[in-house]
């Protein structure tokens, strides 16, 4: 057994924990009203965008980001493009009523609604009912249910992407196979 092969198992367990648990949305959440809370907020008809800035709070449904600053770029009237930044900016989400919530963060959160894509960049780190998954940048697809980790391309090795997961959800992985 070559010596990545721990490491493409551990993604492997961490990614299916994280999937298989939902890390999606409850249902009811895309139906919510967005509902922003922020120091100032500025307006550009122009280019379609909406800043906000200073102890920014979004939530909608079960859905909850913090940040420093929030930008909302309007789609044909749509919120499609949401970005969050902040040293860091956190997400978390209830993805079902019987589960724990996946809590995000990462110095920049972009959810881009029409492709159902949270992206994760800068010390990107997922954790749900125990489990962690920490990279320079996480892709999630949602709709897909599909993680993509990567660390940072420093020369040094550094910056690798790091799973950990609990006995209790090794043990629960390998009893759904």
């Amino acid at each position: 057994m070559s010596s990545a092969s721990p490491l493409i198992l551990g993604i492997s367990l961490a990614l299916t924990v994280f999937t298989s648990t939902g890390v999606s949305a409850l249902d009811s959440d895309k139906d919510r009203p967005i509902q922003i809370v922020a120091d100032m907020a500025v307006r550009d008809e122009s280019s379609g965008e909406t800043r906000y800035e200073g102890n920014v709070i979004l939530t909608q449904g079960s859905l909850r980001i913090t940040a420093d600053a929030i930008a909302v770029q309007h789609d044909e009237g749509d919120a499609d493009k949401i970005v969050a930044v902040g040293q860091p900016a956190t997400l978390v989400q209830q993805p079902a009523p019987d589960q724990q919530p996946v809590d995000a963060s990462a110095d920049r959160i972009v959810y881009l609604r029409s492709r159902d894509l949270v992206r994760l960049r800068g010390a990107a780190r997922i954790s749900q009912d125990g489990s962690i998954l920490s990279g320079e940048q996480i892709d999630y697809l949602v709709t897909q249910r599909k993680v993509t980790a990567a660390g940072s391309a420093d020369s040094a090795g550094e910056g690798r992407v790091e799973v950990v997961i609990p006995p209790e959800n090794l043990r629960r992985s390998s009893e759904d196979e």
